[in-house]
């Protein structure tokens, strides 16, 4: 993957090293539960979430910047959805106890 879209990959980008830290956050945000910009057969096909966060960039969906990735609105949203969870398995487990 990287092979052939490395040139309009470096495009978005200042420097190498500045997609590599892109890249690397991506990943980070999608092993951590970030939704994908992928469609859902492309994203099937991709297990390497290195890879699959240069496909998202590739696509030109995410731009990058400051706007890329957002680590405060992100861990927030990732704390809300967390809680979310663990409040439903809790309101669940209590639902078990009565019956």
């Amino acid at each position: 993957m990287a092979e052939k879209d490395i040139d309009k990959l470096l495009s978005l980008t200042d420097s190498k090293y500045r997609l590599s830290v892109v890249t690397a956050k991506r990943a980070i945000q999608l092993k951590a539960g970030a939704p994908s910009v992928l469609a859902p057969e492309v994203k099937a096909s991709t297990h390497n979430l290195v890879t699959q966060a240069m496909r998202e960039l590739a696509t030109g969906k995410l731009t990058v910047g400051e706007q890329l990735i957002d680590e405060s609105r992100f861990q927030q949203d990732y704390q809300r959805q967390r809680q979310a969870q663990l409040q439903a398995q809790l309101n669940a487990e209590r639902e078990r106890e009565r019956e």
